[in-house]
């Protein structure tokens, strides 16, 4: 895997940059999923998730979510630019795919 497509620790959204995301309200929200995003000077794009287990009860799939979501990423780097992206589960979504789906449909 190549340095420019990996998903590194810089590229995590933490603490109060995901309260930031979240107390600025605007975002998409679709059946199962809402996705906000906003310009940031970092120069590359990073991602934060919130998958709770009251959504998603378990692990095994909370984890293969979070992993289909992160390749999601590091395979559309390139056409992020410098954005932060958080995505939030807040329903069982119905399959990867329409997740997936909904997330190149808000950052197109």
């Amino acid at each position: 895997m190549s340095g420019a497509r990996r998903y590194t620790r810089k590229q995590r959204l933490r603490g109060e940059d995901i309260d930031a995301l979240l107390a600025s309200g605007k975002g998409l929200r679709r059946a199962g999923v809402s996705v906000q995003t906003r310009a940031n000077d970092l120069g590359c794009s990073r991602l934060g998730l919130i998958i709770p287990r009251r959504v998603v009860r378990r692990a095994v799939d909370r984890n293969r979510l979070r992993r289909v979501l992160r390749e999601w990423f590091r395979l559309n780097q390139p056409q992020l630019g410098s954005r932060d992206i958080l995505v939030r589960v807040t329903d069982k979504p119905v399959e990867l795919v329409s997740v997936v789906a909904q997330l190149l449909a808000k950052v197109a």
